[in-house]
């Protein structure tokens, strides 16, 4: 229990203190509020995406370094993510997509650079063919009868 100092209850009794007993409960005790864990979910989104958009310039040989710094900050914070309860469900359902969106985007970036360092990364191979080649196959070519 915590016990907190309250205003006297009259002007008689400005010479006393009164002192009242609060008990902190399970919700209050170690858990961030909506308010605050929607601040934090969002900062953390934003750099999320700052650092997904530096590795993929990264990759792309647009840049001739990883934003290491960037993704070592990130992995703390994630760590400090995990540490902390949220107080409504919302929160909760956001921060373990968060923390799911991490955990796929750090184990490829960590795969790629592994890659890059064995020298077996060759950017843009391997990956699915997207939709306009996909109608390019299957549109007729001119001057032959479908």
């Amino acid at each position: 229990m915590i016990i907190q100092r309250q205003a006297p209850v009259n002007a008689a009794r400005s010479l006393g203190e009164c002192f009242v007993a609060v008990k902190k409960s399970a919700l209050t005790r170690g858990v961030v509020g909506s308010e605050e864990g929607g601040k934090r979910l969002a900062d953390l989104d934003r750099r999320l995406l700052k650092c997904k958009r530096d590795f993929e310039m990264y990759f792309n040989g647009l840049e001739k370094r990883p934003p290491l710094r960037e993704f070592e900050g990130l992995k703390r914070s994630f760590r400090d993510l995990t540490r902390v309860g949220y107080s409504t469900s919302t929160l909760r359902f956001k921060v373990s997509n968060l923390i799911a969106r991490w955990q796929v985007w750090r184990s490829l970036w960590e795969r790629q650079m592994l890659r890059m360092e064995q020298g077996t990364y060759k950017p843009g191979v391997g990956a699915a063919p997207g939709r306009a080649t996909e109608r390019q196959r299957n549109r007729p070519k001119p001057g032959r009868k479908p």
